[in-house]
């Protein structure tokens, strides 16, 4: 299609850019820092909106004052678009020139916390809902927004411990409950097929204490640690080189020690230090067998380092958190109805790939569907940052994009 027909557009002359902006506005008030706080005020401002557009809602416990959220709409038969969000944002910091948690309109841009990532994306995936649900009411739609994406995915987490995976529904001969995935994470409207992974290992080196005088009695573990970070930094350029590389997508995985805790003071050799460690992965890495071969590196290089009694040295590692990547195929339905849609809602999309993280992995892995992720605004100039900022323009033409998607899929669009 080269743009939208008379049922596409009664359903787009729905959607307000005064109610997507009033219902951003409304969640960037709701202040979900994380870590920090809880998404309580968040998920219940956006429980409110979902309700409003007739959604039938689902809240589930995570943690006290943690609370997924998924909304449901459509009578029709066979499964639903899912669209994927999260409550939570970044702690603020400092370097704003205001109240990071009371919005501002400047200059066409919607500045706050949680403006783009992902406040805006979420206000823009109910306004299309409920624009979609308004005329076209058997299409089946739903959001899942998760609890705890910024730090450590419990809410995904919970949400695919409980969910049947698509394998245990097709044993039992139960229908599946989604064909397809958009994440509105803020992609500048480009539509991201393929997307890394993120792991964080916690690598721990043992030695043995011993007074400072007499280093030779004692094991230092941060001098073992010193060696583990040149493997993992000798590893991250192997890496760099193009092994298992997604060309012009997303590269090649990436390593970064991110934080190194260890010793008692100055005068005392370090009996313990601990590595806390990121890794980003490709959509077929497992990172219990990258755990496994960095251990194993990091070992021989102690044993190959000649240290003060290397030989003391013990190294164990733990896996802490796990976030799958994905890849979509660039030409299949998914991504082209998603390029033509964001066409037709006069913008522009590219099929691209992202060398950030989301939890578009999950469910791409547990339920087998395709996943793009696509959304307002740009995540490595807008977001995380202070006065964070997304163009409201671009709000009103991811709903649009997303409503069209969903009649497009639907079959709806006639």
């Amino acid at each position: 299609m080269s743009a939208p027909n008379a049922a596409e557009r009664e359903v787009l002359d729905q959607l307000q850019l005064e109610r997507i902006v009033a219902d951003t506005s409304a969640l960037i008030r709701a202040r979900s820092e994380n870590p920090g706080e809880t998404e309580a005020a968040a998920v219940e401002v956006l429980s409110s909106l979902c309700e409003r557009a007739g959604a039938q809602v689902t809240l589930t416990e995570v943690a006290p004052g943690r609370h997924n959220l998924l909304a449901e709409l459509g009578s029709g038969d066979g499964p639903a678009l899912l669209f994927l969000g999260h409550s939570d944002v970044v702690p603020a910091g400092a370097g704003w020139l205001g109240d990071p948690f009371e919005p501002r309109l400047v200059d066409g841009m919607l500045i706050g916390r949680g403006a783009v990532d992902m406040k805006g994306g979420l206000a823009a995936v109910v306004a299309a809902m409920s624009a979609v649900h308004a005329r076209h009411p058997q299409v089946r739609l739903a959001l899942l927004c998760t609890v705890d994406e910024e730090d450590t995915a419990t809410g995904a987490l919970r949400y695919i411990a409980d969910a049947p995976t698509a394998r245990e529904l097709d044993a039992a001969g139960d229908p599946a409950p989604y064909s397809a995935c958009i994440v509105a994470e803020p992609t500048g409207l480009d539509t991201v097929v393929a997307c890394r992974g993120a792991t964080n290992f916690i690598i721990t080196l043992r030695g043995a204490a011993a007074h400072a005088g007499n280093p030779a009695d004692g094991a230092s573990a941060i001098a073992a640690a010193a060696i583990a970070v040149q493997t993992i930094e000798d590893d991250a350029r192997r890496i760099a080189q193009g092994a298992a590389a997604v060309p012009g997508l997303i590269g090649t995985g990436s390593w970064n020690v991110g934080m190194i805790a260890g010793g008692h003071g100055t005068s005392i050799v370090a009996e313990e230090c601990t590595l806390y460690v990121d890794r980003r992965v490709l959509p077929d890495e497992e990172p219990e067998r990258i755990l496994e071969d960095l251990l194993a590196r990091i070992r021989s290089s102690i044993a190959g380092s000649g240290m003060l009694n290397g030989e003391r040295i013990t190294v164990t590692g733990t896996l802490d958190m796990a976030m799958p990547g994905f890849l979509t195929p660039p030409e299949s339905t998914l991504p082209a109805t998603a390029v033509q849609a964001v066409a037709d809602a006069g913008g522009t999309s590219s099929i691209g790939g992202w060398s950030a993280a989301c939890e578009g992995g999950f469910i791409a892995r547990h339920h087998e569907v395709p996943v793009v992720i696509l959304g307002p605004g740009e995540v490595k100039t807008q977001a995380h940052q202070p006065e964070e900022r997304v163009r409201v323009d671009d709000l009103l033409t991811a709903a649009r994009a997303y409503a069209l998607i969903a009649l497009r899929l639907a079959g709806a669009s006639r």
